[in-house]
């Protein structure tokens, strides 16, 4: 089989082994050091279940305790060509998603990395909003919602992670009597760095869910 995974899983992975030659560089006991290189070992496979040489050779790798951060960022980036990308969109599809926004203000695209996103999300900071784009079903869906100007550090709702955080408010159309709600929650202002800490997919399904509850 050939090596895929997702952005998340090679977040994960990312953390995984930064974490461990951490580790080396403060703990000195030989028998807590094994343990340590067990535990990441299980990790990285518990991410990417199966037998691929990519992730055997990393494994290889990373277990010299000699290891620092610089030669490690190098390893993990080659297991990049690996990642699939979320599918970029283009500008006709997210003025579809918004098509409520009369004044879409879309950032650079030609610029991102496709595959450092789970979501994908930008501020407009002139109105004040940010704009979310995911896939469910294969479908590219959004959220949009006002932020609140206080930055303030915090628990993010999406990665699960102490970042700069604002509140984000979403606002949804009542059942029945045709009334608006605002549903909210803290989640981080840089969007790159929410998805560089998300690892796990059904953090943001349950973000999405929560907001879009009614």
């Amino acid at each position: 089989m050939t090596l895929t995974m997702q952005p998340y899983q090679y977040m994960k992975i990312n953390e995984i082994v930064y974490n461990l030659v951490h580790q080396y560089q403060a703990v000195n006991d030989l028998s807590t050091v094994a343990a340590l290189q067990e535990l990441a070992a299980e990790e990285i496979h518990e991410t990417i279940p199966g037998n691929y040489p990519e992730i055997d050779q990393l494994l290889t790798n990373i277990m010299d305790r000699r290891l620092r951060h610089r030669a490690t960022e190098k390893m993990v980036r080659e297991l990049k060509p690996f990642v699939v990308p979320f599918v970029e969109p283009n500008k006709k599809q997210i003025a579809q998603v918004f098509r409520k926004t009369k004044k879409l203000t879309l950032p650079d695209l030609t610029v991102v990395d496709w595959r450092d996103y789970t979501f994908f999300a930008w501020n407009d900071i002139a109105t004040q909003r940010k704009y979310i784009l995911y896939y469910e079903d294969e479908q590219l869906l959004g959220l949009v919602g006002d932020v609140s100007s206080p930055v303030v550090k915090g628990y993010c709702a999406i990665c699960h992670h102490e970042e700069n955080v604002s509140m984000f408010l979403a606002l949804n159309k009542r059942r029945g009597d045709g009334r608006y709600t605002k549903k909210g929650n803290y989640i981080c202002v840089d969007s790159l760095q929410c998805n560089r800490n998300l690892h796990e997919r059904n953090f943001f399904d349950k973000f999405v869910t929560t907001i879009k509850k009614q």
